[in-house]
């Protein structure tokens, strides 16, 4: 052994991390514990085009025509009849 080599140490590898237990349906994003929607069926899916105020602009109660904002709006509450989006 050289002078050089008595010097060296010799470095542990890490320990392997632990894997994180995540419920089915969730995952973790940035060590965060993220529920996912669940997938809904093509007849909700398609329900949910026909009839939704994000893309009819229209109350699903009353049909009275909702005003778009900027940003889009999560929720789409309707101020004539009350009625109130629960949908996401």
């Amino acid at each position: 052994m050289t002078a050089a080599c008595s010097r060296q140490r010799r470095i542990a590898p890490l320990p392997e991390p632990e894997e994180q237990w995540q419920p089915e349906g969730a995952a973790y994003y940035n060590g965060e514990l993220v529920l996912q929607p669940r997938q809904r069926a093509l007849t909700e899916q398609l329900h949910l085009l026909d009839t939704h105020p994000l893309f009819t602009g229209r109350c699903l109660n009353c049909e009275m025509p909702l005003l778009p904002t900027n940003p889009i709006q999560v929720h789409w509450d309707c101020l004539s009849c009350g009625w109130i989006d629960d949908s996401v």
